[in-house]
């Protein structure tokens, strides 16, 4: 009983971690105008956008804040990062740990999201 009770446990809060990343998030306009997004869903995938446009796909893994994902882009290579949740949780920063697609790393470096509610 004491078995399940910890299993049980664990699971609640790694639930509970990936539940912090599920929903719509959204950059603050850019100078000209551009709001990227992101969707992350509850089935492990995400869309990501720019003005409402789709331009990435992928799936991903979110466990002790390491996001690890792979997209349609960069030729399949997988992106590790760390993602730093700020302002009682509903802001968003990507810190990068491993990925070899300079393109994407140096876009998402950049990238400071808040929760679309």
């Amino acid at each position: 009983m004491k078995t399940v009770f910890i299993a049980m446990t664990i699971l609640m809060l790694l639930s509970f971690a990936t539940d912090r990343l599920i929903g719509r998030w959204e950059t603050k306009p850019s100078e000209n105008g551009n709001v990227t997004g992101v969707v992350f869903k509850p089935d492990s995938s995400f869309e990501g956008y720019v003005n409402r446009k789709p331009f990435v796909s992928g799936k991903f893994v979110f466990h002790d804040s390491i996001f690890t994902f792979t997209d349609n882009g960069c030729d399949g290579k997988q992106g590790i990062y760390k993602i730093v949740f700020f302002s009682n949780g509903d802001s968003l920063r990507f810190v990068p740990i491993n990925d070899s697609c300079a393109q994407r790393r140096e876009g998402m470096s950049r990238l400071i999201m808040g929760r679309v509610k």
